[in-house]
């Protein structure tokens, strides 16, 4: 079995890790569309908002991709963003979970050396 596939018992562990990252960022996402709507004091602000709504939305679906080929890479974003742990991924088989890991640390170093 190569590194890309899926067994069906990871495929379980994989959607679980994925959807309470989802609700999690929701969540954070509609406590500060909250915020901002409850301040919004004037017609140009409103329309900020909107556009914030829409940049959220947009950087939320890129960042949320449920394709099995693309989830080493959005766990591994999710991880170095602290939105999971590895310890969450229990179940997983360890190679996935060290590939997991070194891309986290790859995207960490990226970041990093950006700046």
């Amino acid at each position: 079995m190569n590194e890309t596939t899926w067994s069906a018992s990871e495929k379980k562990i994989a959607r679980r890790v994925f959807m309470e990252a989802v609700q999690r960022e929701l969540a954070l996402i509609m406590t500060e569309f909250k915020a901002r709507a409850a301040g919004a004091k004037t017609p140009d602000v409103m329309w900020e908002l909107e556009g914030w709504l829409r940049k959220t939305r947009r950087d939320f679906d890129e960042k949320y991709d449920f394709r099995y080929p693309q989830l080493d890479i959005v766990f591994a974003r999710l991880l170095r963003e602290k939105r999971i742990e590895l310890e969450s991924f229990k179940g997983l088989k360890q190679e996935r979970i060290e590939r997991i890991a070194r891309f986290a640390a790859a995207l960490e170093e990226a970041v990093n050396g950006a700046r």
